[in-house]
């Protein structure tokens, strides 16, 4: 910190701190090991976090994924029918419309191909506990689902107790 000497005697001028909108990470606590983590999903060997949510791995009765691809039936036919109208507008004589029209037309046609190129697919997942279904994580890492997905069915499969078998009665018919 810089002082500044003046006749009154030393001031401490004030600092700027720049710190992380972030919230620290959340330790693990002992006897915990994290299996999976990443973009905001921390699963461990005894719990699932997510966005500062917490479940207990008992506390699931099961999970599961969803995948959404986005549409690109718009885009395709802005773009097609823009790349259809090109070859028609420069064929008519120059004005400032057909240029207009132009302009439009290709603007169309180079949104559509970025549009398609930087479509990905969105994928979900959903666990299911006493209080029913819901969503907790969604992104575009489908490498990171994988992950949790493997982990997630390895742990709930172990941690189901063994269900005991039917019991068959007689039942006497006249």
């Amino acid at each position: 910190m810089r002082r500044h000497e003046s006749g009154q005697g030393a001031r401490a001028r004030p600092v700027l701190r720049l710190v992380s909108s972030s919230p620290p990470p959340s330790q693990t606590p002992p006897g915990e090991r994290v299996l999976v983590e990443g973009e905001g999903l921390r699963l461990t060997s005894e719990r699932l976090e997510v966005e500062g949510r917490s479940w207990r791995l008992e506390e699931l009765r099961g999970f599961g994924t969803r995948r959404e691809s986005p549409g690109l039936w718009l885009p395709l036919g802005v773009g097609g029918s823009a790349a259809l109208l090109v070859p028609g507008l420069l064929l008519q004589p120059g004005s400032f419309r057909v240029t207009a029209a132009l302009v439009v037309a290709t603007l169309l046609v180079f949104a559509a191909i970025a549009r398609v190129v930087a479509a990905a697919d969105t994928y979900r997942l959903l666990v299911r506990t006493a209080e029913g279904e819901r969503q907790v994580w969604c992104g575009q890492d489908h490498q990171l689902l994988a992950r949790v997905v493997r982990e997630l069915g390895e742990k709930l499969e172990h941690s189901e107790p063994p269900r005991p078998a039917p019991v068959r009665r007689l039942v006497l018919v006249r």
